[in-house]
């Protein structure tokens, strides 16, 4: 009884402290780096290709290795011998420079899928910011409006305003009220997926997007973000690589048409008394000891490995001409993303300078002509509508320009952004 209700303390001690460090391991908010370092940390899909690197390390092993001596023992009598193949053509050399090329191209793949990770994280995060900055616009907008439906309810109960009046305004609470469920709908989609993109069980379901869609000014030629690209590219890296392994590849199929010798030496033991029926090269007699020496080789008449040979040669200029046509996909896509970027930076910038002064502007002014009866319901409810479209506008230009940033990043195949 005494040891059990010891356990039973030693538990309940455990639990008392252990529970704060439980409780504080969770995450409970984040933002962009913290999501990107997270990504990088635990993300299935590159933890999987990073074990392709791996395996290319591993078979740079196996190609290096030398053939194995082979014992031999037959024969009523003792007889035993050792063979061992020897290569010619300098075969090992050639695989082992293959096998280093396939694992540099596993290598830039990774970088690979670690670019393309780094972009979707950027983006979901800035469509989560998209997502939060709606939501307390639309909550904001719905709160002033339902104050000014307040007001609006009041004057068509004192016979100031007609019903008509009234069901006008409150259709255009239920505009507020959908861009509340829209962008409530909106935020959670980008979490679940930030979520899956981070794989961390410690990040809490509804935690809270750190941050504010932010503008970056950001001046860079396209032909130098073009030669950043052909420098940097994972891809086009891996593309290049390629290219040398295929020519690796001639060099040991070549290699590998050489023709191979294996050296044996045996020695033989014949017991006496054994027929010559049964050994009729050892006959009957004293007991006999020899040694013997010799080689094999194919006499390659018929297969000089023409067809490997052919392969390889073909899968080069394939290579080459993947290369080529990625170097030309790259530079259109950097030329795409930077007209892009440029497109979208002017558009926030016109919004800045211009539209969202006029349309903060045009609502104050509407609202404070209708509390003195100097205008319509249909002028405050066309200026609600044109603050909200305009506000809704920037803060999407905001997104697309961020993201337009990172896929700018994303082509280059390296962060711009800092």
């Amino acid at each position: 009884m005494t040891l059990w209700r010891l356990f039973l303390c030693t538990m309940a001690f455990l639990y008392i402290v252990l529970r704060p460090h439980t409780a504080a391991a969770e995450i409970r908010s984040l933002t962009a780096e913290q999501a990107v370092e997270l990504a990088l940390q635990r993300n299935l899909t590159l933890r999987a290709q990073s074990l392709s690197i791996a395996s290319g390390k591993a078979n740079e092993v196996t190609a290096g290795l030398r053939p194995n001596p082979v014992f031999v023992s037959a024969s009523q009598d003792f007889t035993a011998g050792v063979s061992q193949l020897f290569e010619r053509g300098d075969k090992r050399q050639r695989r082992i420079d293959s096998a280093r090329l396939s694992t540099e191209i596993a290598a830039s793949d990774f970088t690979d899928v670690r670019r393309d990770l780094v972009f979707s994280v950027r983006k979901t995060f800035t469509d989560a910011l998209l997502a939060k900055s709606n939501l307390e616009l639309a909550q904001d907008n719905l709160k002033n409006f339902q104050e000014v439906e307040a007001i609006n309810r009041i004057r068509f109960e004192k016979g100031d305003i007609s019903g008509a009046d009234l069901l006008k305004i409150e259709l255009q609470k239920l505009q507020f009220q959908n861009d509340v469920a829209d962008a409530t709908l909106a935020l959670k989609t980008a979490r679940t997926t930030l979520r899956t993109l981070i794989n961390t069980p410690e990040l809490i379901e509804d935690f809270s997007i750190e941050g504010e869609l932010g503008f970056r000014e950001f001046d860079a030629s396209l032909a130098d973000l073009k030669g950043l690209a052909f420098r940097n590219r994972p891809d086009l890296r891996s593309a290049e690589i390629l290219k040398k392994k295929t020519d690796a590849d001639i060099r040991l199929a070549i290699a590998n048409s050489y023709t191979d010798v294996s050296l044996a030496l045996g020695y033989h033991h014949t017991e006496p008394g054994i027929p010559s029926s049964i050994n009729p090269l050892f006959p009957a007699g004293s007991q006999e000891n020899s040694v013997g020496f010799g080689f094999t080789f194919p006499i390659r008449i018929f297969d000089r490995n023409q067809g490997e040979i052919a392969r390889t040669r073909a899968e080069a200029l394939r290579a080459s001409a993947i290369a080529e046509a990625l170097r030309n996909q790259v530079g259109s896509e950097v030329e795409i993303g930077y007209s892009a970027f440029r497109t979208s930076l002017d558009r926030v910038r016109l919004y800045e300078d211009i539209y969202l002064n006029r349309a903060k502007e045009s609502r104050e002014i509407a609202q404070l002509a209708y509390r003195r009866g100097a205008t319509s319901i249909l002028d405050l409810l066309e200026a609600e509508r044109t603050y909200r479209g305009v506000q809704l506008a920037y803060r999407q230009a905001l997104a697309n320009y961020l993201t337009n940033l990172y896929q700018l990043s994303a082509a280059v195949g390296i962060d711009v952004t800092k």
